[in-house]
């Protein structure tokens, strides 16, 4: 399945402990990209968000993690520049976050977010909830 990751679920996965007989749900997508049972479609925008998030000291996430995450995803993603939609088209809470709606549906790929109210309605917008199933 081709995927979208929402910066927040970064995030969720590598600031949480690993416990590899019990993952979180953040995890559990991060193994699956890795594994290769989803694709992760990136852009440049997507990319710099990672980055910049991901570095911020005040979340303390381990750096060794982050960097290989990030040369992981450069290496192994989807790479696409899709046109962004018109703020008139598509209505979003935070414009940050337009970057991760256009790709999603670009590629017609799942939008996976841990803020599902940030992003309009929409079949390729989803929780990990609804990708894995609630606990």
């Amino acid at each position: 399945m081709l995927v979208v990751v929402d910066t927040n679920i970064l995030v969720s996965a590598i600031k949480s402990k690993l416990d590899r007989d019990n993952p979180t749900k953040s995890q559990r997508l991060i193994m699956d990209i890795i594994s290769g049972n989803h694709t992760i479609v990136i852009s440049t925008p997507i990319l710099r968000e990672y980055e910049d998030v991901l570095s911020r000291p005040y979340l303390k996430l381990n750096p060794i993690l982050v960097e290989r995450f990030l040369a992981f995803i450069k290496i192994n993603s989807i790479w696409i520049e899709p046109l962004p939609t018109k703020k008139h088209e598509v209505d979003m809470v935070d414009e940050d976050d337009r970057a991760f709606f256009d790709a999603a549906k670009c590629m017609n790929a799942k939008l996976v977010t841990g803020n599902l109210k940030h992003y309009p309605v929409h079949e390729l917008r989803t929780s990990l909830d609804e990708l894995y199933g609630e606990e």
